[in-house]
């Protein structure tokens, strides 16, 4: 069923099965809406707050989204691969399922986000916001996630293999937890990784230190 939008609120409406097609929308805000099987296949948005909303089987492929935001959505079975998100929120967003490659990411805060699960390989998740999410067994394979903010992150089985992961800010359970054979990182996440396995540094007939002393000391150094 197409339809053409002309509110600029709209709260619990059942959107399922809608076809927005093509459509632009700007500065609209939906409140625990529900998408289910929705067509919004090259959607653009700009300013669309989405809170609550539910997208399960929605088809999002090549759809467009500019400081926008999502925030506690549920996405279960949706189709995002082509969508590209720039300088929007996603935070405590749920994706369960979802077709996720390729996807564009810019300048985005994934706060909260769950992506228990999710094949993100290869995709530039460089410089995002990533604090507390669940990345519980996502392959994040040949990743860019240079300078992102991992801090928090759930990271149990987490494949980083091949990743950049230079400047990014993650925790001692995510260099314990997560997959990371081939992974770029520089000096001073050596030096975490270290002390995150209980390591020391320190030569012979040096009385060492641990591996976070180590590193503290060469900082302020």
């Amino acid at each position: 069923m197409a339809l053409h939008l002309t509110d600029a609120e709209y709260v619990d409406e059942d959107f399922s099965e809608v076809d927005l097609t093509g459509q632009e929308l700007t500065g609209i805000t939906f409140t625990g809406c529900d998408f289910a099987e929705a067509a919004l296949v090259d959607v653009r948005t700009r300013r669309v707050t989405f809170t609550g909303c539910r997208f399960r089987g929605a088809e999002l492929y090549d759809s467009a989204h500019r400081s926008s935001a999502f925030v506690s959505c549920t996405f279960e079975r949706a189709a995002l691969h082509g969508a590209s998100f720039e300088g929007c929120r996603l935070t405590g967003s749920t994706f369960t399922e979802c077709r996720t490659r390729p996807l564009t990411l810019r300048d985005c805060d994934l706060t909260l986000v769950s992506l228990a699960g999710a094949n993100l390989a290869g995709v530039d998740l460089s410089g995002l916001r990533l604090r507390e999410a669940n990345l519980v067994r996502a392959d994040l394979t040949g990743c860019d996630l240079r300078g992102a903010d991992l801090t928090g992150a759930r990271a149990e089985r987490l494949k980083l293999t091949g990743a950049d992961l230079r400047g990014a800010r993650m925790d001692a359970a995510l260099w314990v937890g997560a997959i990371l054979a081939g992974a770029r990182i520089d000096v001073e996440q050596a030096v975490l990784f270290a002390a995150a396995h209980g390591l020391l540094i320190g030569g012979d007939g040096d009385d060492g230190g641990t591996a976070e002393q180590a590193g503290r000391a060469g900082r302020e150094g």
